[in-house]
């Protein structure tokens, strides 16, 4: 009885292992997607269907809704499968609901999970920054106001601050279509400064502003001053000597 006891926990286990080894083996199917190229009504989308796990070669096939089979195509290495689509302003929402299908030489397909895109696909990247340093006197001293607004962007749009060193001295994500607001106290320390404003599109700068404004550091004026001072000395000896 004993012996049959433990021939019985000896296959439960066997069997127990088998299942968590499939299960640990069992590919799966990713899918991804890149908007590549944006048009006043209509995206050019990158659809990526990739299932490391399985071995090649691999028959990926990509499905919309509505079980309707846009495109095949056989890889025979483990690289990811690329397909690429044009998704229209007109496009219903149920209408961009993708799926892949990954199948082996032998075995089951494999199905990846549902990618929905509707209003990421029209979101705007930011663009036509503008930002204003001004300088204002205050109690405690002297501080510098900068007012940074993107006039085009979806939100939600991070502004930064940022030195000429690439330092993120400030940030802030103002409601949409507000301008952000950073100051600072004004020191001797002459820097460049300039407003950086990021979707998730991708990132736009303003140009470079010193700070204080319309202040250059003595160090050039000196070095430029005695460079027009040796100028004018070694042209009016030429002159001089041309006169002789």
């Amino acid at each position: 009885m004993r012996l049959l006891l433990l021939f019985c926990l000896a296959i439960l286990a066997t069997s127990s292992f088998s299942m968590e080894q499939e299960t640990e083996l069992t590919p799966k199917i990713f899918i991804t997607y890149k908007v590549q190229d944006f048009f006043p009504r209509g995206r050019r989308v990158l659809i990526t269907c990739h299932s490391p796990q399985m071995p090649p070669p691999i028959t990926y096939s990509f499905w919309r809704s509505r079980d309707v089979e846009v495109a095949k195509k056989v890889v025979k290495t483990r690289d990811p499968a690329s397909f690429n689509i044009n998704v229209t302003l007109k496009s219903r929402p149920d209408l961009l609901t993708y799926t892949c299908q990954a199948s082996p030489t032998w075995g089951k397909h494999m199905t990846s999970t549902k990618l929905q895109m509707y209003w990421e696909l029209w979101a705007k990247p930011v663009s036509q920054i503008q930002a204003d340093f001004t300088m204002l006197e205050r109690g405690s001293g002297p501080r510098v106001e900068v007012s940074c607004l993107a006039s085009l962007g979806s939100p939600p749009i991070t502004y930064s601050l940022i030195g000429k060193n690439g330092h993120i001295h400030m940030q802030q994500r103002p409601q949409h279509r507000q301008p952000a607001g950073f100051s600072f106290p004004l020191t001797t320390t002459i820097d460049w400064f300039q407003c950086q404003a990021e979707n998730d599109i991708n990132v736009q700068s303003s140009p470079f502003t010193l700070v204080p404004p319309g202040q250059l550091p003595k160090g050039p004026i000196f070095m430029l001053a005695a460079s027009i001072t040796s100028i004018a000395a070694i042209t009016s000896g030429m002159l001089g000597r041309n006169r002789l």
